[in-house]
């Protein structure tokens, strides 16, 4: 069985531009990512699935000159981009992950996996409910999963966004997994200029140690609560939008397929 990380990233975010490769203990972003990811015991190959543009003509340049693996495809259509990626590497399984999220933990990656294959899934997110802070969830899939999707989800959301024909079609075996405490508010993700703020400090305060646990970072909460107030304001936005989203939205549901 073959395991894939496809990591889907871009640097023409409309909020921090050029994020991913942004430096943090003196490599990019993106590096401390790829590298987090490697530390998984179940991953066979890990994927870049950047868009095809001038845009992101720096990013090709230096994932090819630092031999990382590259997929190049459309930008806004990222389903169409991440299924190609998934299927030019012959994947059997596949781990989705943003660049947005250079904390990503391997050993919740792995827990994944292992739950998908007990189980015999199509799917499992980490995500809903969240219990996990924002930044370190991620989504394991079969590859026929992925390939279903692609060919049966029609809407511009869910061809921007992945996933959620997935969650909400009904056409697939889904897996929930969750923490047995929530952490949820906790905002580890890189959106903002103050997001990256709080990460790069993280990473600083672990150095010369890139492999730390999710765990380590509560516990540096406790520690060091002033890290963490760098970004409230944008933790407080983005609940309130999470807050809007759950009034507007139906639940995603675990089904059977129909």
């Amino acid at each position: 069985m073959k395991i894939i990380a496809v990591v889907t990233a871009r640097l023409s975010s409309k909020r921090l531009p050029g994020k991913i490769l942004m430096p943090i203990l003196g490599m990019p972003m993106i590096e401390l990512l790829i590298q987090r990811l490697s530390f998984s015991k179940k991953i066979n190959q890990i994927a870049i699935a950047i868009p095809k543009n001038e845009k992101n003509k720096k990013l090709n340049i230096y994932l090819k000159k630092n031999k990382h693996q590259v997929f190049q495809g459309t930008e806004k259509n990222v389903l169409k981009r991440f299924y190609k990626a998934a299927k030019l590497y012959k994947a059997d399984l596949v781990v989705r992950i943003t660049g947005d999220s250079p904390l990503i933990d391997a050993n919740i990656i792995d827990s994944l996996i292992n739950k998908l294959i007990k189980n015999k899934k199509d799917y499992i997110v980490s995500n809903n409910p969240a219990t996990f802070p924002d930044g370190v969830d991620a989504e394991v899939m079969t590859f026929k999963a992925i390939e279903k999707c692609y060919n049966l989800a029609k809407s511009n959301y869910d061809k921007e966004h992945v996933t959620p024909y997935i969650r909400n079609s009904g056409k697939f075996k889904i897996l929930y997994y969750q923490y047995k405490k929530d952490y949820s508010n906790q905002r580890w993700c890189v959106d903002e200029k103050n997001d990256f703020k709080v990460v790069k400090k993280i990473f600083e305060h672990f150095n010369p140690r890139i492999n730390f646990g999710w765990l380590e970072v509560i516990k540096l909460t406790k520690k060091k609560p002033k890290i963490f107030e760098i970004n409230k304001n944008v933790r407080i936005k983005n609940e309130y939008k999470k807050q809007i989203a759950l009034t507007t939205l139906s639940p995603l549901m675990s089904q059977e397929p129909n």
